[in-house]
């Protein structure tokens, strides 16, 4: 049975919320050869962070960049959440990014620390303004720098079929709960 927070709306006015403290603040640079992705877990792990807020400091380039894009399914039309890889080749100017880090299920049990980003990107004659889902390959080119804000005072609460099919390349929807520290 899924949970209410995984069901649709049942009213234009229906919501779920949840009221989390910060924790920590930091900034991390990241510099030339650096894949944010990478970059970003690991430091979530080195500092023991499995729910934090991602917010751009100062936004350099990508080479390459690389994101999944919500594109319509052939197969199935019904399906409005099918994301399609794509990668940008040309230097490309971070224009905006932000997101969370929070756990995903890890192949072979436990959690790992999953940098969920949104980005946009642009700004040179041959790389068209395109944004979507940060993955793991996209290379800083310059310098970017973004503010990390710990969330503490939650949990998180999968899908039940998440946890029972966890692998390590799913993202799964979750929510979270108060735990009152």
């Amino acid at each position: 049975m899924a949970h209410k927070w995984e069901m649709d709306a049942s009213c234009p006015n229906e919501y779920h919320a949840v009221q989390p403290k910060r924790g920590r603040e930091f900034i991390l640079r990241l510099t030339t050869g650096a894949d944010i992705f990478l970059g970003l877990q690991a430091f979530a792990a080195d500092h023991n962070i499995r729910f934090a807020k991602i917010h751009a400091a100062f936004m350099g380039g990508l080479q390459p960049a690389r994101f999944l894009v919500w594109a319509p399914d052939a197969r199935d039309p019904g399906n409005w959440h099918h994301e399609h890889p794509r990668t940008v080749q040309s230097l490309s100017m971070i224009l905006s990014m932000s997101g969370i880090i929070h756990p995903r299920p890890a192949k072979g049990g436990g959690e790992e620390p999953f940098p969920a980003v949104h980005f946009v990107v642009g700004g040179a004659w041959d790389a068209p303004t395109v944004g979507g889902h940060l993955l793991e390959g996209s290379i800083v080119k310059g310098v970017v720098e973004v503010f990390i804000t710990e969330i503490v005072g939650i949990d998180v609460i999968f899908p039940e079929a998440a946890v029972a099919e966890a692998h390590a390349d799913q993202f799964p929807e979750n929510w979270y709960k108060e735990t009152g520290d």
